[in-house]
C-alpha cells in the first residue's frame, strides 16, 4: 500500500534518524505513575504473558488515544525512504492499538528502572510502516494494587520532552474524562476493536528550520571549515583540552546497549532540594549538575576511583569534564512553539574544560554553571548559537549516506568517541493540573513522573533525565554498557550523585568543597 505523503523531514529531524540507521541513539521514554481511586473498576486485570491482558488496556485507552491521534497527526506517521537522503514523513491509514501496548508487571515501584532499561533496548524499526514511532509500556505494580505506571516511548524524531509531558497529560485527562462520562469499560472481543482508522487532515507541526532562521554565522562557518578541512582527527584531537568521556573509548563495532540505574527522591528529600536551591539563590538545574560534575570526578577521575596504573590514574586526574544541557526552543523564539506540537525543538548548551579541584566549592561551582545557562538562553548571541550548534547540519552531503558516513565519523574525531562527560536533561515540574489528590471528579492522579532516554554511543558517557512531579523529584541515568567496566561502576556514580547532591544541601553546612566528598 501506498502512504500518504505528510512532508519531507528536516535537518534536526534527519539528525535523530541517522541515529537510528547507525544504533547509536534509540529512544525517549515519558511517563507517570498513576493512583486509582477505584482500581477494582478502572484497572483491568494483569497476568504475564496474557494476551487478553494487553486487549484489556487497549480497550480503555481507546477512546484517549483516538482523541490524540486526531489532535496530533504526528502520531499516525512512519518514515519513508529513512536510509535515503531524502526521507520522508509519511501518514498511516490506521493504527493498531493493541500492537503498541506491553503490560510488565512489576513487584515493587522502584523495579520501573528494569523496564525502562529493556525499553531503551528495543529500537525503532523505521523500515517497519505497519506501526508508528511510539508506543505505550503499563506497568501494574503487585505491592500496590491501586497504583500503575503508564509510560510513552518515542522516537526523538517525533517528539521532544517538552511535547511529551503536554501529550500524556492530555491522555490522563482523557482517561479521567472517559470515567466520568461513560461506563466502565468491559473487555473488547477481538483485537479488530482496537484498530484506529486516521480520518484527520491536519498536518503535522512545521520543523524548527522551517519556523526560524537556523543557517550558521559567516564566523561560524569560517571557524567549522577550518577544524573539518585543514585539521585531521589526531590534529583537531591534539590541540583540544582533553576530557574524560567514558571509561572505554567509543566505538561502532559493539552493540549499543543501555543500562540504567533509577533514582526517585522522596517529597521530604526533593523539597530539601527546592529549598536549599531558592536559600542559595539558584536552580535546581544548576544544583543536580554540580553534584554530578561532582560525581564524575570522585568515581571516575580521582586516584581512587581509576583502577589503573599510576600513569592512566595521572591522565584521567589532569582530564576536564564536558558538560552538556539540552535546552528547549520553544519558548525562546519570537513566535513560541506550544508544548502540545508534537516535534523535537531542542538544542543544547556546552559547558567546556570543567575543572574540579579540592579546594573546588559546590555552589561557587553551582553559580558560574547557572550564569552560563542564563546566558546561553537569554542573550541574542547565546539564542543564536543554539540554533546554529544544529544549523551545520544544513551544510551536511546531499547524497545518500552522507549523513550516515559523517556521523560515524565522530568516533575517531572526538576524543573517546564521544563529545562530552555527562549530559543532564531536566523536564522541570509538570503534570499540575493531575497531581492534586484531593480532586474528587479525577479517577486517575499522577504520584511521579518518569523520564529517560537510551544511552548514546557518540554523544555524553553518562546521560542524566529529571523530572518532577506531585512534589517527587526522580531521576534516570543511562550509559552504553560497553563504555564502562561493568554496571557497578554506573551504580556507584548515581549513589555518589546522591550522597554528595544531599551532603551540600544539608540543612546548616554553609560550604561545601570537593575536599569534603
Amino acid at each position: 500500500m501506498t502512504l500518504r505523503p505528510a512532508r519531507a523531514v528536516d535537518h534536526l529531524e534527519r539528525y535523530n534518524i541517522t541515529r537510528s540507521n547507525l544504533n547509536i541513539y534509540h529512544n525517549v521514554v515519558i511517563g507517570n505513575k498513576l493512583q486509582s481511586r477505584h482500581p477494582a473498576d478502572c484497572i483491568p486485570p494483569f497476568a504475564s504473558g496474557d494476551a487478553s491482558v494487553s486487549r484489556g488496556w487497549a480497550q480503555l485507552l481507546l477512546h484517549p488515544i483516538s482523541w490524540l491521534i486526531e489532535q496530533h497527526p504526528t502520531l499516525s506517521v512512519v518514515v519513508g525512504e529513512h536510509l535515503s537522503a531524502k526521507p520522508m514523513f509519511l501518514h498511516l491509514p490506521q493504527v493498531d492499538l493493541q500492537s503498541l501496548i506491553r503490560v510488565a508487571p512489576v513487584k515493587t515501584a522502584s523495579d520501573v528502572g528494569q523496564v525502562l532499561e529493556r525499553e531503551h533496548n528495543l529500537p525503532f524499526d523505521l523500515s517497519n510502516h505497519a506501526i508508528p514511532l511510539w508506543r505505550l509500556v503499563v506497568v501494574p505494580i503487585e505491592d500496590d494494587p491501586s497504583s500503575f505506571y503508564l509510560l510513552y516511548t518515542f522516537h526523538h524524531v517525533i517528539g521532544d520532552g517538552r511535547s511529551a509531558m503536554a501529550l500524556t497529560e492530555q491522555l490522563i485527562q482523557q482517561l479521567n474524562l472517559q470515567v466520568r462520562t461513560r461506563n466502565r469499560t468491559t473487555s473488547c472481543a477481538s483485537a479488530e476493536d482496537v484498530k484506529i482508522p486516521i480520518r484527520s487532515l491536519k498536518p503535522i507541526p512545521a520543523s524548527i528550520e522551517y519556523r526560524t532562521n537556523c543557517y550558521p554565522s559567516f564566523r561560524t562557518l569560517l571557524v567549522e571549515a577550518t577544524r573539518a578541512i585543514l585539521l585531521p582527527a589526531f590534529v583537531k584531537k591534539s590541540l583540544e583540552t582533553r576530557y574524560w568521556a567514558g571509561e572505554i573509548d567509543s566505538s561502532l563495532q559493539v552493540p549499543n546497549e543501555t543500562e540504567l540505574a533509577y533514582l526517585a527522591f522522596s517529597p521530604e528529600e526533593t523539597k530539601q532540594i527546592v529549598c536549599a536551591t531558592k536559600t542559595r539563590r539558584t536552580t535546581v538545574q544548576s544544583v543536580l549538575a554540580t553534584a554530578a560534575i561532582f560525581a564524575t570526578k570522585s568515581v571516575f577521575m580521582s586516584d581512587e576511583g581509576v583502577e589503573e596504573d599510576v600513569g592512566a590514574q595521572r591522565e584521567k586526574r589532569d582530564e576536564a569534564i564536558v558538560f552538556a544541557t539540552p535546552v528547549s526552543l520553544r519558548t525562546l523564539l519570537q513566535e513560541p512553539i506550544a508544548p502540545e506540537d508534537q516535534g523535537n525543538y531542542t538544542s543544547e548548551i556546552m559547558h567546556n574544560n570543567i575543572r574540579v579541584s579540592k579546594e573546588s566549592g559546590f555552589w561557587d561551582m553551582a553559580r558560574v554553571y547557572r550564569a552560563q545557562v542564563v546566558d546561553g538562553t537569554t542573550t541574542p548571541a547565546g539564542v543564536r548559537d543554539l540554533l546554529e550548534h544544529f544549523g551545520m547540519l544544513s551544510l551536511l552531503s546531499t547524497k545518500d549516506g552522507g549523513w550516515e558516513k559523517f556521523m560515524a565519523s565522530k568516533v575517531t574525531e572526538d576524543q573517546h568517541g564521544r563529545k562530552a562527560s555527562v549530559k543532564l536533561s531536566n523536564l522541570g515540574s509538570g503534570w499540575t493540573t493531575i497531581t492534586d489528590d484531593s480532586t474528587a471528579e479525577s479517577e486517575l492522579w499522577v504520584q511521579d513522573a518518569v523520564f529517560s532516554q537510551s544511552s548514546g554511543v557518540t554523544a555524553s558517557a553518562l546521560t542524566m533525565s529529571v523530572a518532577t512531579a506531585n512534589g517527587v523529584l526522580t531521576v534516570a541515568t543511562t550509559w552504553q554498557k560497553a563504555a564502562f567496566r561493568g554496571r557497578a561502576r554506573g551504580e556507584l556514580f548515581v549513589s555518589e550523585f546522591k550522597r554528595i547532591l544531599m551532603e551540600a544541601i544539608e540543612e546548616g553546612r554553609d560550604e561545601y568543597f570537593f575536599r569534603d566528598v
